[in-house]
């Protein structure tokens, strides 16, 4: 989950990924996570996967954790990422 929401800062690496237009153009990526996300319920949450991979279901607390995490990781480097372009001027 970290990975996704990584994916969302670094898609926009000298702007800010929080706007509406930054997320309008990131199609390719938001389909690609729809897919990933589908994938990763079906590994986790349907019994033959389980067994076969040896892993069990999360409960919904801890799908909030893991969603809260990660929402926190993109704040914080959303946050540093605006903070080095205000002080150096890192634009291209």
């Amino acid at each position: 989950m970290l990975e996704i929401f990584h994916l969302f800062f670094i898609r926009n690496i000298y702007g800010a990924s929080l706007t509406w237009r930054a997320l309008r153009e990131t199609r390719p990526l938001w389909i690609a996570v729809i897919l990933i996300v589908i994938a990763q319920a079906l590994v986790t949450y349907v019994e033959p996967l389980q067994q076969l991979l040896g892993i069990a279901a999360l409960d919904w607390q801890a799908v909030f954790l893991v969603l809260l995490i990660g929402v926190a990781l993109l704040l914080t480097v959303e946050f540093e990422k605006q903070l080095r372009i205000r002080l150096f001027n890192w634009r291209l």
